[in-house]
């Protein structure tokens, strides 16, 4: 097991048995405050992958090379969708990715092709990352190394917290069971591990997207 991962793997103990116990030590209201969907967790997350965009973006224009680029739109992807879609402008993401939404004709043309462009551009950025992660863990066997490691664990964090996310729901208020606010914490302070370990991977000098084509 190499440093990185050690320390990694440390820092994961750490922070999820904080969030399991937090909980049942701190008083609802906390609780709630911490895991709502604007609380401090998520809008720590926000930033978090905002300044991994960044970190990547820097790299892109300084190595010149293209595939980093569909790393940071993707970046950005997960920093808006932790920061919410103005509601007066697309009322809700999935809307995006429906055809009616581009078919309604009570929205302005411009609005929807741009949209359309942004959500394009996205989804390849997506698929382009996706699919060379995969290639790279699988072939260069890079989940040997660190910056593979990494975004697996970033991964694995963000799946599981989708479930803590379907336990939880949607709750306005701390009035609820103590199991819910417990999801409810465990879910936004998975995505905000997943950001971190997305942000460390990015930062680290062996990150596969900038080394020479094999």
């Amino acid at each position: 097991m190499n440093v990185q991962l050690r320390w990694g793997l440390r820092l994961l103990a750490v922070a999820v048995l904080v969030l399991c116990v937090a909980p049942f030590i701190l008083d609802r209201e906390t609780v709630f405050w911490l895991g709502e969907e604007s609380g401090p967790i998520e809008q720590g997350s926000v930033w978090v992958w905002l300044a991994a965009a960044v970190w990547t973006l820097g790299r892109t224009l300084r190595s010149r090379r293209w595939l980093p680029l569909a790393f940071a739109l993707v970046m950005v992807l997960m920093g808006v969708r932790e920061a919410g879609l103005p509601p007066e402008l697309v009322p809700s993401g999935k809307a995006l990715l429906s055809w009616r939404h581009y078919a309604d004709a009570g929205i302005d043309p411009l609005r929807r092709l741009i949209t359309g462009g942004l959500v394009l551009v996205f989804l390849v950025s997506l698929i382009a990352s996706g699919v060379a992660t995969l290639r790279y863990l699988w072939r260069q066997q890079g989940w040997r190394r660190p910056d593979g490691q990494f975004f697996m664990l970033a991964f694995a964090l963000l799946v599981v917290a989708q479930f803590a996310e379907g336990w939880a729901g949607h709750r306005d208020t701390p009035d609820t069971d103590l199991w819910v606010l417990w999801a409810l914490m465990l879910e936004e302070g998975l995505e905000a591990l997943g950001a971190v370990f997305t942000l460390a991977a990015s930062t680290l000098r062996g990150w596969w997207v900038f080394r020479p084509s094999k």
